[in-house]
């Protein structure tokens, strides 16, 4: 059983985003006491966080999945509730109530189409360490499990249209131990060599499992290791909660100067170790930018560089903003997005 301190905490985390937005708006579209409401919604709290705390710890996922929509759905609405709350100085609390309902349900309808359409984001990075123009491809958090194999089959046919020299995976390809090889079999048909770093999901489920089902797909995983692609040197470093991991592990790799460095790093809080080590573009991604607003503002205040494309002194990062979704499979100020990089000689 959890605690009785958790589920005090969980229940307040549930008032904030679940039940308070929902009673707020029963309250406006019935005209009915907003302190009876906010208190009913109050005591729904406690049974729903204890409901949703035991989902959570299932692997069911027609448990989970339900309970998770709900929570974007409603962290949505009061964003909506906030906007439309200077309504009330000129009309009545039921005419806000319906207008409120209807830009909920329509930015509902928003968040999730974003949530299925992936952008390509364009970079280009000239160096005088490239011998010839290369394109890559940068897939991050794509969530095999929380989403669908034909969601990650739709990744793998929009990757190849720009028949890249090579595919990075920033971390976070999966995050269910249920995921097995069948289930990432549309990686097999990405038809250039594939590196990949682990993120902090992969690290939640069957590490060892998950590494083989990976693997089975032309998909190479470095972990603490670069590897030579022609005259790039490609790094990848394992994922963890340390901030110094990056420079820990960059201190035991020798990198040749002269040579074109890509590091394959989840989280976007190496990128200091990165410069001092010399290289050129680091490719991260966890962020999501939030996925839906506003978390991306707490976000921010972790992982200031939280995303798209960051450079100094000639060095580079780009973190994604992640090609799939995690949770809710909504995104509210986000987008889903495929990195295509041209590096191309100076």
């Amino acid at each position: 059983m959890p605690r009785i301190s958790f589920l005090l905490i969980a229940a307040l985390v549930i008032c904030l985003t679940i039940c308070f937005p929902l009673g707020i708006l029963i309250s406006w579209l019935f005209s009915t006491s907003l302190t009876t409401t906010l208190l009913m919604s109050f005591i729904c709290a406690i049974p729903l966080s204890a409901f949703m705390w035991f989902t959570i710890q299932s692997s069911n996922l027609a448990l989970k999945w339900p309970m998770l929509q709900l929570l974007g759905l409603t962290t949505i609405l009061a964003t909506i509730l906030c906007v439309a709350l200077p309504l009330h100085l000129f009309m009545s609390s039921g005419q806000v109530g319906v207008i409120a309902l209807i830009l909920w349900v329509a930015a509902a309808a928003y968040a999730i189409r974003a949530a299925h359409v992936i952008k390509d984001v364009p970079l280009t990075i000239t160096s005088d360490k490239l011998d010839k123009p290369y394109k890559l491809v940068q897939l991050s958090d794509l969530h095999a499990g929380s989403r669908s194999r034909r969601f990650i089959d739709k990744i793998v046919t929009q990757a190849r249209t720009h028949q890249p020299d090579a595919v990075f995976i920033t971390g976070d390809l999966l995050d269910s131990s249920d995921v097995d090889a069948g289930f990432l079999a549309p990686l097999a048909k990405l038809d250039c060599p594939v590196w990949m770093c682990l993120g902090n999901h992969e690290r939640y489920v069957d590490l060892d499992s998950a590494i083989d089902a990976i693997e089975q797909h032309n998909v190479t995983i470095l972990r603490d290791r670069m590897v030579s692609f022609q005259h790039l040197q490609i790094i990848g470093i394992d994922d963890t909660d340390n901030p110094a991991q990056a420079a820990k592990q960059l201190s035991t790799i020798q990198l040749t100067p002269n040579r074109f460095s890509v590091l394959l790093y989840h989280r976007p809080d190496g990128w200091d170790a990165a410069i001092k080590h010399g290289i050129d573009i680091t490719l991260s991604g966890h962020t999501h930018a939030g996925q839906i607003w506003p978390f991306g503002l707490l976000v921010k205040r972790q992982f200031p560089q939280m995303a798209g494309h960051f450079s100094r002194g000639g060095q580079h990062m780009f973190v994604s903003q992640g090609t799939g979704t995690w949770g809710p499979t909504m995104r509210f100020g986000t987008q889903c997005e495929m990195t295509v990089i041209e590096l191309l000689p100076k």
